[in-house]
């Protein structure tokens, strides 16, 4: 954060009345009720390390205080990747909080982890998944996962966009779908593949579902909750032969398979709907190793060498 002057205002508030207030903008600012809640459920440890400590005023908020709570977490043997979700919550209050003017500036930062690298499905794997049930036999909700599947393979959506698509949203002249639920709230079209237009198209034709249906609904035709698809996922990749159940592992195997096939991260930014190049940043070095794979192929040197048999040198 940058300095400056710190004029801190008069106002007798505790940090409780202050989060209220944080809130109160977050809800005008037409945040997501997912994100709201999010800073309520992230930030109740803080807000019981401070009454711990006997912490209310926010004059009495600075760096130590944040390292204070980090040790406090770490002694309680939270994953560090919670603990950072925790912090993240935190430093966006405490920010706003010095922005307002209510404490002195200074920077929280997260603790250093070493982040696992995330397994996307392996060709294998995906040809398991991908191989269609008995169409003409299989009941509504194996031919919906099924179908779900193939959608998250050829388009890396996330999970919470995933359930918030509607019929009306998915453009199958123009082979567009609309996403409008994501992490940043922006609305942004994915490409779908031929194969998924009329796997789709078949799909909504069979089941007569209408535009104003979500596209994956449940058996009473309401729309699924997020736990219900990680479970439905779980069991379909099991009953496949896949024991990798990530749902964010389709995310990463979409991306990975784009980075092979030589698209730029500024496109694969859009389609994966990311605010900033650094997330998609992250992707690429991931999966950077990745594409010395059937580089031979497309080398300009070895198609010359086969065409010419060789570079022979004179002697």
């Amino acid at each position: 954060m940058g300095k400056k002057r710190f004029r801190r205002r008069n106002e007798n508030k505790n940090l409780i009345e202050l989060f209220e207030e944080f809130q109160l903008e977050n809800k005008t600012k037409n945040l997501s009720p997912k994100t709201i809640r999010s800073y309520e459920n992230n930030l109740i440890l803080f807000f019981r390390f401070i009454e711990l400590e006997g912490l209310t005023s926010p004059s009495d908020i600075h760096k130590t205080v944040l390292e204070h709570f980090k040790r406090w977490l770490l002694d309680k043997d939270v994953k560090h990747t919670t603990i950072n979700t925790y912090l993240r919550h935190t430093r966006a209050f405490l920010y706003w909080c010095m922005g307002e003017d209510y404490i002195e500036d200074f920077k929280i930062q997260l603790i250093k982890i070493d982040e696992p690298q995330k397994e996307p499905y392996t060709d294998d794997e995906i040809k398991k998944l991908l191989s269609p049930p008995d169409l003409k036999k299989c009941g509504f909700v194996e031919y919906r996962n099924w179908i779900m599947v193939n959608f998250l393979l050829d388009t890396g959506v996330r999970l919470n966009t995933l359930i918030n698509i509607t019929v009306s949203d998915v453009d199958l002249e123009n082979g567009i779908v609309l996403c409008s639920t994501n992490k940043n709230r922006k609305v942004h079209y994915v490409p779908i593949s031929d194969v998924l237009i009329k796997l789709i198209g078949k799909y909504i034709k069979t089941f007569d579902l209408e535009k104003d249906m979500y596209l994956f609904p449940n058996e009473s035709a309401e729309q699924l909750k997020s736990r219900s698809v990680q479970s439905t996922i779980s069991k379909y990749n099991y009953s496949r032969g896949v024991y990798k159940t990530s749902i964010h592992a389709f995310r990463h195997t979409y991306a990975k398979n784009y980075i092979q096939q030589g698209g730029n991260s500024l496109k694969l930014q859009r389609l994966l709907g990311h605010s900033t190049l650094d997330i998609t940043q992250k992707y690429v070095n991931l999966y950077s190793n990745d594409l010395k794979e059937g580089y031979d192929d497309v080398s300009i040197l070895n198609k010359l060498n086969k065409k010419n048999n060789g570079f022979n040198r004179k002697r």
